[in-house]
């Protein structure tokens, strides 16, 4: 039997008497809901009518109490202005009539009302003065005005009597309920407690094996083996336990770098056999090695996994047999909560291929200098020949030495580019910084730029938040970022488009600088792609350049200790930025 069936016939007892107990439950909810709500509803009314109707005929016999004394006008008026009140409240309660005997007091009501109006007008037709007036009140208009009250204040009080009877109606099913429903409640517990039972003998207890072997498994311990007692789920989760364990055994053997676990509290809990002969040749704690700690910290409180892409990052390790680079990764192991667990420091061992790296960039750094020096001889020679220095060229000979001046000129940019990314790479890439002010310093490009954007059809706008700090920079370096950055937007941008230099807060004490167009965008496969070496977009292969400026724009922020990136949606634009932290 697998075990979504034996879970299924487990718990059908307690679905069916939860299913009975809730159908119950709505049912009586409905049923009290209903009548409570009509009949609280129709007697409230009532209740309302009648204390309107008794406060009304109060009104009037102080009318005429008002034109005994002597006050004619006021009395009449405050008898006339109560008359329609009684009257509407009455036909409102003859509408209402929901309890036996409520509308025979309710037709009596009117027959009092219709007499004490004739009454009345008797009254009022009588001078003031007239001694016949009071014996009319107080006779006759008296008798029937404390009627009419007490008639109302009748009709009052059985609909009040009859919502206490049906709040107690509503006490005596909701006690009833109660206590059929405790003991559904109570069997559903007894059965509950069985089929729990019955599970952990027969499903929770494998899998409280099973998580102990896997604990056991986290701590280091990899000869785990669980027994599998079933052919089931739980049967097939333990064959898939022992197959992991067995090939993390495996793994373990044949993994060369050394990786280290760490917990939330920045202890060492596991590491593999390559781990242990690496700590043993270091010597000492392997946080203490250049700036592991403080990947690993930043990791721990939740930052993003440290994955460096470029040997930069490398830590040289003199440990064993020589000296050697390892490129460190730290990976966020985090719970279901989103809490972090502990990270995982990986250390690769990249001591070939940063020689090769190393190899490489003193190879272009040489390659690129010794052209340089045959290069420039060639353009004097080919820039004296166009001056017509030697004597006169015929038209072919000048079309011939223009295009060559042109290669020339592209072929000297190129290698300066190299050169400029051999120093960065080299760590030579930079001259002293100074503090500027980021407001002067967007505004002297926007300036020096200006020529450039508007020559193509373009606008140019500067958008600079105020109150930015200084930063610390080299101006001739990050000008050439700013350069690149624009002349890319401005072979990208459509006629009559606008090219937007902006400058913003980041953060604390950080600036974020971007330049953005109007163009057709970069997709987002390429993002990351944009900023390495010599590459280049399918679309734009025909312009000039080798797909270095923006690698070395990269090189440049980064020897600033800054951020760079390019936000962009194909037919929208794309803003490419860098972040710089603010001069202490």
């Amino acid at each position: 039997m697998t075990l979504n069936r034996r879970l299924l016939l487990g718990i059908s007892p307690l679905l069916v008497i939860f299913l009975a107990v809730g159908i119950y439950g709505i049912y009586l909810f409905t049923k009290l809901g209903g009548a409570i709500d009509v009949t609280m509803r129709e007697n409230y009314r009532s209740v309302v009518y009648s204390q309107h109707m008794k406060e009304a005929s109060e009104r009037m016999d102080a009318g005429l109490l008002f034109a005994l004394s002597g006050e004619e006008a006021r009395g009449k008026d405050l008898f006339q202005q109560n008359v329609p009140v009684f009257e509407k409240n009455s036909d409102d309660e003859a509408k209402n009539i929901t309890l036996p005997g409520e509308g025979d007091l309710e037709a009596r009501i009117q027959r009092l009302h219709a007499q004490y109006l004739d009454l009345a007008n008797k009254f009022f037709a009588l001078a003031p003065s007239d001694p016949a007036r009071r014996t009319l009140y107080l006779n006759e208009l008296y008798p029937v005005f404390a009627e009419v009250k007490e008639t109302a204040n009748r009709i009052l009080e059985i609909n009040q009597d009859n919502m206490v009877k049906a709040n107690n109606d509503a006490r005596k099913l909701s006690r009833d309920s109660s206590s059929c429903m405790v003991m559904a409640l109570a069997a559903g517990f007894v059965t509950a407690t069985g089929v729990i039972y019955q599970l952990s003998r027969s499903i929770v207890q494998p899998v409280h094996n099973l998580t102990e072997s896997a604990r056991q498994l986290g701590e280091g311990n990899l000869g785990q083996h669980v027994p599998v007692q079933s052919g089931d789920e739980v049967g097939k989760l333990a064959e898939a336990f022992n197959k992991m364990a067995s090939r993390l055994r495996d793994y373990r053997q044949s993994t060369t770098d050394p990786i280290f676990v760490f917990s939330a509290e920045k202890e060492i809990q596991l590491q593999n056999a390559a781990a242990d002969d690496f700590v043993e040749h270091l010597g000492g704690n392997v946080l203490l090695l250049g700036p592991l700690s403080t990947y690993v910290d930043e990791s721990l409180k939740g930052a993003a996994d440290f994955q460096p892409t470029s040997f930069d990052k490398a830590i040289l390790v003199n440990a064993g047999a020589g000296e050697k680079f390892y490129m460190p990764r730290v990976l966020t192991m985090k719970r279901e909560s989103g809490a972090v667990r502990g990270v995982v420091l990986a250390l690769q061992d990249v001591t070939r291929f940063r020689v090769a790296d190393d190899v490489k960039t003193n190879l272009i750094a040489t390659v690129s200098h010794e052209l340089k020096t045959p290069l420039t001889s060639m353009q004097m020679a080919v820039y004296l020949l166009l001056e017509e220095k030697v004597g006169p060229l015929n038209p072919k000979q000048i079309e011939l030495l223009l295009a060559a001046r042109a290669n020339s000129d592209r072929l000297f940019e190129m290698v300066e580019d190299l050169l400029d990314l051999a120093r960065f790479e080299g760590g030579a890439g930079l001259i002293e910084k100074k503090s500027f002010s980021c407001k002067q310093l967007v505004l002297d490009i926007a300036d020096r730029e200006r020529e450039l954007v508007t020559s193509r059809g373009l606008h140019l706008e500067v958008n600079i938040e105020p109150n930015l700090p200084s930063v610390s920079i080299s101006r001739s370096r990050i000008d050439q970022v700013f350069s690149n950055f624009i002349s890319n937007a401005v072979k990208h941008s459509p006629s009559d488009g606008t090219i937007t230099l902006s400058a913003k807060r980041e953060g604390a004490q950080a600036v974020r600088f971007a330049v953005k167009d109007e163009g057709s965008g970069i997709p987002a496969n390429l993002h990351r792609r944009i900023f390495d070496k010599f590459f280049r977009i399918s679309e734009t292969s025909g312009d000039e350049g080798a797909g270095l400026g923006l690698s070395i724009a990269r090189e440049i922020v980064l020897a600033h200790s800054g951020t760079i990136g390019v936000e962009s949606e194909p037919g929208k634009g794309s803003e490419f930025f860098f972040t710089l932290p603010g001069a202490a």
